[in-house]
């Protein structure tokens, strides 16, 4: 599926509120919070933690302006949209942990100027961005029960996670994260055996050691028994050694780069110092030689 997420080892699911400094028009941001905690938050660990590793986090981002085209627009036309996502991608939080897919859902409450605001030929006034996430929009003053938009808009971000992520019965997609788990988990220990070929300086500690070992282990199982868990935990192991910080150092500093680096630095110095000690030899050589 070219619009949902490739199957990854771990989910970081990031809800953004953006909002205004406008008090009729901004949305509480203890409410919010305490909207997600309750609602999509035990629905999403109680359903999916079993089967896919996930980090949810909140974050509140106090400023509308400057992200829609104009600063009076209130219609979004689909022309316009990949240009907002952009502007809305620098306020973002980007989590270091490479292995991670992130999925961002962002609900974004417009200011009076903006208010009321709508997507072009979209009902329920929201954007799906394949393999990124969703914006949904949220006319607070026009209003008349703001839990009840609240609760539907939470189902509506729990119906983009679905789409975002391929599922259309929950056993066919168990099913085949079992598979792409296993061959993801396979690919990345093949790879990283070839890495270590390649560049013999790289070295592997008793830890990293460790979850190679029972990365293969647990894949091996996963192979004869077809268990979704043992997949899931051998990639994920895999992953972690494969992007694992003191790894990917020396990725970038292999053997030949580093001659290429240190030559032009030294040479320089180094030239001076030869002939100025080839000098130093031949003088204590005519030295010994008036001595005999």
């Amino acid at each position: 599926n070219l619009t949902s997420f490739q199957t990854a080892s771990s989910y970081e699911i990031l809800f953004y509120l953006i909002n205004n400094n406008d008090e009729n028009y901004s949305l509480n941001k203890t409410k919010y919070e305490q909207i997600i905690s309750s609602t999509i938050v035990p629905y999403l660990i109680n359903t999916y933690s079993n089967y896919i590793n996930i980090d949810i986090s909140t974050e509140i981002i106090f400023t509308t302006r400057g992200i829609l085209p104009t600063e009076t627009i209130h219609n979004l036309e689909k022309k316009q949209i990949p240009f907002f996502i952009n502007k809305l991608e620098y306020l973002l939080h980007h989590s270091t942990k490479h292995y991670k897919e992130k999925i961002f859902f962002i609900l974004f409450i417009p200011d009076e100027k903006q208010t009321p605001i709508t997507v072009d030929k979209n009902e329920q006034n929201s954007i799906i961005v394949p393999k990124w996430g969703s914006v949904i929009f949220y006319n607070k003053y026009n209003s008349n029960n703001e839990l009840n938009d609240l609760n539907l808009i939470m189902k509506q971000f729990l119906n983009h996670f679905n789409h975002l992520l391929g599922i259309e019965t929950f056993e066919k997609w168990i099913y085949l994260r079992t598979i792409e788990n296993y061959n993801n988990g396979r690919q990345t220990l093949l790879t990283l055996s070839q890495l270590l070929l390649s560049i013999p300086n790289i070295v592997i500690d008793d830890s990293m050691a460790k979850k190679i070992h029972n990365s293969l282990d647990l894949l091996e199982k996963c192979q004869d028994n077809n268990q979704h868990n043992d997949c899931q935990q051998g990639r994920l192991l895999a992953d972690q050694v494969f992007f694992d910080p003191s790894l990917l150092k020396l990725l970038y500093f292999p053997d030949d780069q580093k001659f290429a680096i240190y030559v032009p630095l030294y040479l320089p110095m180094g030239a001076p110092l030869a002939w100025t000690l080839i000098n130093d030899i031949k003088f204590l050589i005519n030295i010994i030689k008036k001595n005999r």
